[in-house]
């Protein structure tokens, strides 16, 4: 057994324990947490998840945000050898339902200011565990905050079946179970590589072996002294991956931001030991034009990450202007890595090439190949494939895309197709160049333009619908084109209620922020709406 073949919670205990650690794993509007009372909250989880018959190979679905409850319950779902089907928070009640019935889930760990709202889960029989804000709050903000709770929390009902997350911490004690590397450890839903919603299978081994990777990124190792800004949530593998699991069992800490706002991110920049930062294009945009990214604090940040989109020159400029004004002429690094991969491949100060995405790290490969998958020369265009060991072991219950997605080459190495087009310089760089499906990065999350249309064109009265994305005042939005049926009249109450209806099925981010009703749309050869035509004439427009 090599020291990645265990779940990711023995991975935690082990490699902490060679840490002189004095440090907390995490901050929280300024509380924080030892490493051995963590231990002792995800073991005691642990043995509630069991008693109530969650086991091996179960998996149990985890709707949280950033907040303390959430890392405890991964990792205590992680010990019982399940599988942490992790839903964003914000998901639709009845996609919920959808997933539950489709996975079979056995168990839901929830924020309760959320729950009234699934009404099909209170006729359910399956355990139920509510976390709360609270739980972890320190004293100077527990107060008010069950003051401004009070009135949503006198309509939870808690019984056997329904819990308080704070209850399953006390008196429980796990059973151990043998879980190894190659065990599913997380269900984390997904565009995949072709620009549709899939659902991905990540075992323990690969985000063990992330963490390895990312750890050698910076050198081997952190000390007590330094922090991670725990913005990106961990619904995405950026955020699960590097914010959470690399950090805590390097010995860093997590200091969390359950939601962004720019001002925030800088006072605990500011306040609190974050040495680090790894975020996506629009979030350092709006620190650095807050008014607050500025002065001596700044000289404390060693690495700042960006991935999730491309990072534009502007972004990059006004930040590294920003950091050299305040003594500290770090660079913005921008990397790249995808759900089904991890992070593979990053810029750093040291291996930093302007509009690039940097080199593979440690244990990972680039390549590009053509449609036959023949593998090409330096500087030549077609898709990014990726040989690493943070691989995903597949696409739940999707055989046929999984071998679309992953091939072995004639010397028996697998490699991963990313989906995204590219090159590699004579230098080993990499360029990221577009994306091969029509997937839009919205606030750093995935939309998918046909998920949005499949929805529309169900509406009643409507014909035919083309979703693009646009940008506006450099941000990226999205753009409706509709026709309606005859004597539809698309008005501004007809508009607000299919935007209504997208957001019922769908989550915000993919509510389209435009909406032009048209006579008509154009048609491909073979009678399909020919997006890209629409895509072209309205960055035309833009540029006119």
């Amino acid at each position: 057994m090599t020291k990645f073949d265990k779940s990711m919670f023995s991975y935690v205990v082990d490699e902490t324990k060679r840490l002189p650690r004095t440090n907390r794993v995490w901050n929280f509007f300024g509380a924080s947490i030892g490493i051995g009372e963590f231990i002792d909250n995800v073991n005691s989880l642990t043995g509630f998840l069991q008693s109530v018959g969650i086991g091996k190979g179960d998996n149990v679905i985890l709707c949280l945000g950033n907040l303390p409850d959430a890392i405890v319950s991964f990792y205590a779902i992680n010990n019982t050898g399940a599988i942490a089907n992790i839903v964003h928070p914000l998901i639709p009640s009845q996609s919920l339902k959808e997933i539950s019935e489709r996975m079979n889930s056995k168990a839901f760990i929830l924020f309760d200011e959320f729950y009234n709202k699934y009404e099909w889960l209170k006729q359910s029989e399956k355990p139920v565990i509510l976390c709360s804000v609270s739980d972890y709050l320190p004293k100077l903000y527990k107060l008010p905050y069950n003051i401004y709770s009070k009135k949503f929390k006198k309509k939870l009902k808690y019984d056997d079946r329904v819990v308080r997350f704070k209850d399953t911490l006390i008196g429980f004690k796990p059973l151990k179970v043998d879980i190894k590397g190659e065990d599913i450890a997380i269900y984390m839903h997904s565009g995949g590589t072709t620009g549709k919603s899939k659902t991905v299978m990540l075992n323990n081994d690969s985000f063990n072996h992330l963490a390895d990777n990312a750890i050698d990124l910076i050198g081997g190792g952190v000390d007590d002294k330094d922090g991670m800004l725990m913005v990106l949530p961990i619904f995405h593998n950026f955020g699960l991956g590097i914010c959470m699991h690399t950090v805590i069992s390097g010995g860093g800490q997590a200091v969390m931001m359950p939601k962004f706002n720019p001002k925030g991110a800088c006072r605990l920049v500011k306040k609190r030991n974050v040495t680090y930062i790894a975020g996506v294009p629009n979030m350092y945009a709006k620190m650095v034009s807050s008014g607050k990214f500025k002065g001596e604090y700044l000289k404390k940040l060693k690495n700042c990450y960006c991935g999730g989109d491309k990072l534009s020159d502007a972004i990059k400029t006004r930040f590294e202007e920003a950091m050299a004004k305040s003594g500290n002429p770090i660079k913005l690094c921008a990397g790249y890595g995808l759900t089904e991969g991890g992070i593979c491949c990053v810029n750093t100060m040291d291996i930093h090439k302007e509009g690039t995405l940097g080199k593979p790290i440690k244990n990972n490969k680039f390549a590009i190949i053509d449609e036959n998958n023949n593998f090409l020369s330096h500087n030549q265009k077609g898709m990014i494939v990726i040989a690493t060991n943070s691989m995903m072991s597949g696409y739940y219950d999707d055989e046929e895309l999984t071998k679309e997605t992953i091939f072995v080459d004639k010397k028996g190495e697998k490699w991963l197709k990313t989906g995204d087009i590219g090159y590699i310089d004579e230098d080993g760089y990499v360029y990221f160049i577009d994306r091969l499906k029509r997937m839009v990065k919205i606030s750093g999350m995935n939309v998918f333009p046909q998920e949005i249309e499949d929805y529309v064109n169900k509406y009643d009265g409507v014909y035919k619908s083309c979703v693009i994305s646009v940008n506006k005042d450099g941000r990226t939005e999205l753009k409706l084109y509709l026709m309606t049926k005859d004597g539809i009249v698309a008005d501004e109450k007809y508009i607000k209620g299919l935007k209504d209806y997208i957001a019922k099925h769908l989550l915000k981010y993919s509510v389209p922020r435009l909406v032009e009703v048209v006579d008509s749309l154009p048609l491909t050869q073979i009678g399909k709406v020919d997006f890209k035509k629409l895509q072209e004439e309205s960055e035309k427009a833009d540029n006119n």
